[in-house]
């Protein structure tokens, strides 16, 4: 979500209305961007400035300052299209983010940037990446077409350069809706009166929660303008990869969220993922820079025929693939579990083999209540420390993980958030040489 010294609490950066023109820094500027150090002190300042107003009100008053979607499932929106699930989620930044101070900054490397949850990469593993499903609405009546052709070139571009790979499946279009699981996520028309143009979610959001929602102001732009549906469409599809807003860094010198990210390639000012109003010098086309075709063949592996030199890579380290000596899948349940309030229930170690899937379910039995699923690679997670928690409403949650390259065991703990009920499943594959740890 938003953290650090880099906190917009609204949508600061959002896209421009229909047919308004730029915004005042939307083009090309000969300004000279600001130094690194100018950057981090304005976005020091601005989020004391923000924290100072916000910090005297009630959950309940900030709240309403957020925007909120104004139908079933709507989420809370901030900065300008990125979503936060659900008033659980919400209460949490507000507590941690908000009214908390921001720890001292540490050094900051200044090098397309990947969103992380607990430190770990959200991004899709190795299975998905290849199988992103999705529909496109026949809500959106006459405009169908053309959703599915800019959702097609949008898609494409990012296979391109990159080992994934997004399917239209269109036999789904008719019932195409967020409780629609026979695709992983839907495409619908929304009408929220220009207050984004479009939004989408990232890999780590459940089902219910990706959806890439246009807004009818996305079907009235300038057909002589360079911004278009089909680079909305390309940035949101980014989204969905797991790439943040390059306008986060502290380079910018506007427009920032958070820390929660890790660098993939030096700052890109000309970003798909970059606004051209946050002191981006892109023309609106938002099309994927050499740069940004850099860090998504980095993240998921270069797609056949795209050529990547490794050295571009953080660390040398390319995305995908598995590792071999890995051992043969096993599962273990847990059967009939509880948790109390604000109680904590440890699982594992789990043996693991770097590249494998690791992929640990709770489901709810009644009465339920509202048990959370934490996973941590080498060691327990805490409620401060993980690599996956999902923190819905309910006691449904999963994390499907590849396992990262240093990591030999898996452990699962399950917190109550209120007290819960629930059966645990857990599936890892060991190396081949090793004896499943599961207890």
């Amino acid at each position: 979500m938003l953290s650090g010294a880099v906190i917009a609490i609204v949508a600061a950066c959002a896209s421009p209305q229909p047919d308004s023109g730029p915004a005042p820094s939307a083009g090309p500027t000969s300004a000279e961007p600001p130094s690194f150090d100018e950057a981090q002190r304005v976005a020091a300042a601005n989020a004391q400035a923000q924290r100072a107003a916000a910090r005297e009100m009630t959950f309940e008053e900030f709240e309403a300052t957020v925007y909120k979607e104004p139908f079933e499932g709507g989420k809370y929106i901030v900065n300008g299209d990125t979503a936060i699930v659900d008033r659980k989620h919400l209460q949490e930044f507000f507590e941690q983010q908000v009214q908390r101070e921001p720890a001292p900054p540490g050094a900051t490397t200044v090098e397309l940037i990947v969103h992380q949850v607990g430190g770990l990469d959200a991004v899709w593993n190795s299975t998905k990446k290849r199988a992103l499903t999705y529909c496109v609405s026949t809500a959106f009546g006459a405009r169908h077409a053309t959703v599915v052709a800019d959702m097609a070139a949008a898609g494409g571009a990012w296979e391109q350069v990159a080992d994934v790979d997004f399917i239209h499946v269109a036999s789904q279009d008719g019932s195409c809706t967020a409780s629609n699981n026979n695709v992983t996520f839907d495409v619908r028309p929304v009408n929220v009166n220009g207050d984004y143009l479009a939004r989408a979610f990232f890999p780590n959001d459940p089902r219910f929660a990706r959806n890439v929602l246009i807004d009818q102001s996305s079907f009235e732009l300038s057909s002589g303008g360079n911004l278009q549906l089909v680079g909305i469409l390309r940035h949101e599809l980014g989204h969905t990869l797991g790439f943040r807003h390059e306008h986060t860094r502290p380079d910018s010198g506007a427009c920032f969220e958070d820390a929660n990210w890790r660098p993939l390639t030096d700052y890109d000012p000309f970003s798909v993922m970059h606004y051209p109003q946050c002191n981006g010098q892109g023309d609106w086309t938002l099309n994927l820079t050499s740069t940004d075709q850099t860090g998504i063949a980095c993240l998921y592996g270069p797609a056949q025929g795209f050529a990547l030199n490794p050295s571009a890579c953080p660390n040398g380290v390319v995305g995908g693939g598995g590792t071999p000596g890995a051992g043969t899948p096993v599962s273990a349940r847990f059967d009939n579990q509880s948790v109390p309030p604000r109680g904590n229930r440890h699982y594992g170690p789990f043996a693991v083999a770097p590249g494998t899937l690791f992929e640990a379910q709770i489901t709810g039995i009644q009465p339920a209540g509202d048990p959370d699923l934490y996973v941590r690679f080498n060691q327990r997670p805490s409620v401060s420390a993980y690599d996956c928690r999902p923190y819905l409403s309910g006691a449904n949650e999963t994390c499907a993980l590849d396992v990262p390259r240093n990591a030999t065991q898996a452990y699962v703990m399950v917190r109550g958030f209120s007290r819960g009920q629930y059966n645990l499943r857990v599936t890892h594959t060991p190396p081949a040489t090793t004896v499943s740890l599961a207890n």
